[in-house]
């Protein structure tokens, strides 16, 4: 049996697809499950079993949890901290290579906060000129930083916008278009859209959700963040994908189930807690008391959909509040 390909190259690589109709297939996988995490190979490419964490001695799920109720996806770096912001620990992993990428993600609690999903870099790799691809205000933006240049960031708007916080979002990107490099489309909500933001001189590798570990970004003044929220499925492909063959990877989700602030899970005393509930004094202190003595009895309240404290009698506003973390 005789099979007709095509074979071509285009920056720097070399690839050959067999000509008429094919199904897309992936170079990288990252599924981002909890059966991932607990066999610490959260960052391990399914395909080729490469640790992109390029260190054996570094644990997998440092800054990763699972979420509870939800087997196929994990949260990273972590959901919100005590100043509502961003967590600025970045995963430091090593480049992935190709020119396509999809993944699903939930953003979480900081839609005014630029978090980055994925940095394509140029000729000479980590301190080479940059395009960072971040989601701010549930909008897809892009920062461009020239070589050797961190203080002329330049910001793009490419109005197109994902789910909001408490709804999934699956999404693709293309990052060429015939010679040129960077964004060259955005696939989200079943629509392929070209942006062709491409100011990149050569492509060489891209990064995941953070910039490297020794790296920081900001945009006058204000810090680009690692991701932070809900992954799953994040797939790198050879070559840019069709809006049907984006659709083929990313239609088959239901982006409305599963929706709601995801809680991580992680024990303590024996016990299961959802992280970040808040924790307040039930009862009046005593007159000079400020309220943080050893006395105070507390409750745990657990989130309600309808703003409510969880009971059938409101409590009083509560007098002192601290929140949890992992």
């Amino acid at each position: 049996m005789s099979v007709f390909v095509k074979v071509y190259a285009h920056q720097g690589w070399r690839y050959y697809l067999p000509l008429g109709a094919v199904k897309p297939e992936p170079i990288t996988v990252l599924p981002f499950t909890a059966a991932e995490y607990d066999n610490n190979r959260v960052w391990t490419d399914k395909l080729s079993g490469r640790n992109l964490l390029a260190y054996d001695d570094i644990d997998q799920t440092d800054g990763i949890y699972k979420i509870i109720g939800n087997p196929n996806a994990l949260l990273l770096n972590g959901y919100r901290n005590d100043s509502d912001l961003p967590l600025e620990d970045t995963a430091s992993a090593s480049g992935l290579f190709g020119n396509a990428l999809t993944m699903r993600i939930k953003p979480g609690q900081f839609p005014d906060s630029s978090m980055l999903l994925c940095v394509l870099y140029g000729k000479g790799g980590s301190n080479s000129e940059k395009l960072m691809v971040a989601v701010e205000d549930y909008q897809i933006v892009t920062y461009y930083m020239a070589l050797d240049d961190e203080d002329n960031v330049k910001k793009t708007e490419t109005g197109i916008y994902i789910n909001d916080s408490d709804q999934w979002t699956s999404i693709g990107f293309n990052f060429c278009s015939n010679t040129d490099a960077g964004l060259a489309g955005v696939y989200v909500n079943g629509e392929y859209e070209r942006v062709d933001i491409l100011p990149l001189q050569q492509s060489n590798h891209f990064w995941i959700f953070s910039l490297t570990g020794e790296e920081n970004a900001w945009y006058e003044d204000a810090p680009i963040y690692p991701f932070n929220g809900a992954v799953c499925d994040v797939q790198v492909f050879k070559s840019p994908l069709s809006s049907e063959e984006f659709s083929v990877i990313l239609d088959k989700y239901d982006d409305s189930e599963d929706t709601g602030a995801p809680f991580t899970e992680f024990e303590t005393g024996g016990e299961l807690l959802k992280m970040f509930i808040n924790v307040v004094s039930s009862e009046k202190p005593p007159s000079g008391d400020n309220g943080t003595g050893d006395d105070d009895i507390v409750v745990i309240l657990p989130p309600n959909p309808d703003g409510g404290s969880g009971t059938d009698t409101p409590l009083r506003p509560p007098l002192n509040s601290v929140t949890l973390s992992a």
